[in-house]
């Protein structure tokens, strides 16, 4: 027998379940704006954490892919601190995330120094490298990556396909 107590929670439950669902249907994006510096990192890395998990949770994203995506994602703010603003004064990062019922992209915006992506080679795994595997685990763990100029920012776009629920196909 289910108390009054227990039968509101199973009724947050079904309500939370019926606001996921409606996430899948229509874009949801967030945007962050925070100082070239690794110790803002981790608070952006929280919230994609979290986005990934409810996407696993939906059964729309595997435990693993999610956490390829976070993977991604720390790289390239990294490069970007790291390698964009090396030697320059340290500018603004900026992250826009957005989730549509097919798609979960970010996009990690820096004003620091151009690079161009074709020109980072391969890193050579058989000698266990100690750097220069962000690029690749980056190409790696996403399904499409594209880095562009955008006036003065540098834009790196990164994509991770969803599954849809069966039953649940967007509108």
């Amino acid at each position: 027998m289910m108390s009054e107590e227990d039968s509101s929670d199973e009724t947050a439950k079904g309500d939370t379940q019926g606001r996921k669902r409606e996430l899948l249907r229509t874009a949801e994006r967030f945007s962050f704006g925070v100082p070239a510096r690794l110790e803002y990192r981790d608070a952006v890395r929280s919230f994609l954490t979290h986005i990934c998990e409810e996407l696993v949770a939906q059964k729309i994203l595997s435990e693993r892919d999610g956490h390829g995506v976070v993977s991604a994602f720390v790289e390239a703010f990294n490069n970007a601190v790291i390698h964009a603003y090396e030697g320059n004064a340290l500018g603004p990062i900026e992250v826009a995330m957005s989730v549509d019922p097919r798609m979960l992209q970010v996009e990690v915006r820096d004003a620091g120094q151009t690079f161009v992506p074709e020109d980072v080679p391969e890193p050579d795994l058989d000698a266990l490298p100690e750097g220069g595997l962000g690029l690749f685990i980056i190409r790696n763990f996403m399904d499409h990556v594209r880095y562009e100029k955008r006036g003065l920012q540098n834009v790196l776009m990164m994509q991770k396909r969803l599954d849809t629920p069966t039953g649940h196909e967007p509108t």
